[in-house]
């Protein structure tokens, strides 16, 4: 079934349920988030009442540290839709900026230039790629 919405229609839709997918997983990711630091606070409290460890990094954490550093907020925000799906970017997003102020922002932003693209081929040019018969 085909709604025959126009492109700006299209481009309205698409950002109205992107942006609120954002959130919701932005506000699920903080949830979990927290919820995990609870977790594993006890047993950290516990474990330092009988000896102090010293911190280190391990591979994961340099990698981890890698990626945040070589594409930042606007790689992750600009990747999203694209390559990661919107939960798993708004996961990234929390986690690593959740004080930045422009991080819904360059969200959105993100959102609405991969719609514009999306809509843009599907509408005018998928003719040039695929022969309608």
């Amino acid at each position: 079934m085909q709604f025959r919405f126009s492109f700006w229609e299209t481009i309205l839709w698409t950002n109205v349920g992107g942006m609120l997918g954002m959130y919701f997983f932005a506000f699920l990711s903080g949830k979990i988030l927290n919820w995990w630091k609870s977790l594993f606070r006890k047993k950290r409290e516990a474990e330092n009442r009988h000896e102090r460890r010293k911190a280190w990094f391990t591979k994961k954490n340099r990698r981890i540290v890698r990626i945040k550093q070589k594409y930042g907020l606007i790689g992750i925000a600009f990747t999203t839709p694209l390559i990661l799906s919107i939960p798993l970017g708004a996961f990234l997003v929390i986690r690593y900026y959740r004080h930045s102020r422009v991080k819904f922002t360059c969200l959105f932003l993100s959102n609405v230039f991969w719609s514009v693209v999306y809509t843009g081929f599907y509408m005018f040019g998928n003719h040039l790629l695929f022969k309608q018969g």
